[in-house]
């Protein structure tokens, strides 16, 4: 899931510290994992939209307070367009919460990073696509194959619906992202978005409020989820795009589904078949394949955490 831009906006910066930057990264994914993590902690108390809400409204504050993006109100056109990428928000959060509480953590993730693939491939009929593609199919089949070795002996077919539908409104949230992104500074885009989100899931945050004061250590722990999954990432992310280029970007991005399956087993205890490794192995693969191969054309690629 992601939390900044696309990196087709960053495919024109000068590479400048790599390794440094690669860190970076790679720290705002395992950021966001544990974040996630976390959350699957205060289901209990909160649901998982309640959840959502919560770490909506948080960072949505948190950011508006760093950011303060009322300083420079975007144009009416741009507005519409920021309050569908926060609509695309609200959306992709709650459909992926949906999807972490009846699956593990890195299934969950390398369901949903499928969004973002078919981006990549949607537009090319090249053989060596078809042959990605293919790759991603059998890693799904591998992923998702009855009987795998879960806790409660199988897959929970609702969940992958859910994570499903989480990657196709992460890939809406890509398409409109880079959009937003060529029309206004990506801080305030994000705290603006954010903003849209918030008062999206506020029918679902108004209810939550009364088991916030009934469970305030949940709460904190919320809190801390929603630094987890917005604010530091996003930060992180932000720094990283100053010194990597699109390929080194999109590269390290595709190990998201590998971070969240062992940020899950080391936090969740969520053990998954061998098999299930080697479908995450070839869905991640199959990513930076699309990422590597040269083409004329090419779709916003996935980002490293989700807003």
């Amino acid at each position: 899931m992601a939390t900044g831009t696309a990196p087709d906006a960053i495919s024109g910066q000068k590479p400048g510290g790599p390794v440094g930057a690669a860190l970076l990264l790679l720290g705002g994914i395992a950021s966001f994992q544990v974040g996630g993590s976390l959350a699957k902690l205060v289901f209990v108390q909160f649901g998982p939209l309640g959840t959502v809400s919560l770490r909506l409204w948080l960072g949505a504050i948190l950011l508006g307070a760093l950011v303060r993006p009322w300083r420079a109100a975007p144009d009416r056109g741009t507005l519409l367009l920021v309050a569908r990428y926060g609509a695309s928000i609200a959306v992709m959060n709650m459909l992926f919460y949906l999807a972490l509480a009846r699956l593990p953590l890195g299934i969950a993730v390398a369901v949903e990073f499928l969004g973002p693939l078919i981006l990549t491939f949607a537009e090319s009929r090249r053989p060596v696509d078809l042959l990605l593609a293919a790759l991603v199919l059998a890693g799904l089949g591998l992923l998702l194959q009855p009987g795998a070795a879960l806790h409660d002996g199988g897959i929970d077919l609702l969940g992958v619906v859910f994570a499903l539908l989480a990657g196709a409104a992460w890939a809406v949230y890509i398409l409109v992202g880079a959009r937003v992104s060529r029309r206004m500074d990506a801080p305030r885009a994000t705290a603006i978005g954010l903003a849209v989100g918030a008062l999206l899931a506020t029918p679902v945050f108004v209810p939550t409020l009364p088991h916030v004061a009934a469970h305030p250590a949940a709460a904190a722990l919320a809190g801390v989820v929603a630094v987890l999954s917005s604010a530091l990432p996003y930060t992180l992310e932000m720094l990283a795009m100053k010194h990597l280029n699109a390929r080194q970007y999109g590269i390290l991005a595709s190990l998201d589904p590998v971070m969240a399956a062992l940020i899950g087993l080391a936090l969740l205890g969520e053990r998954l078949a061998p098999s299930q490794w080697i479908g995450i192995l070839c869905i991640v693969a199959a990513s930076i394949g699309g990422v590597m191969v040269p083409r004329a054309a090419r779709p916003a690629a996935a980002t490293a955490g989700e807003p």
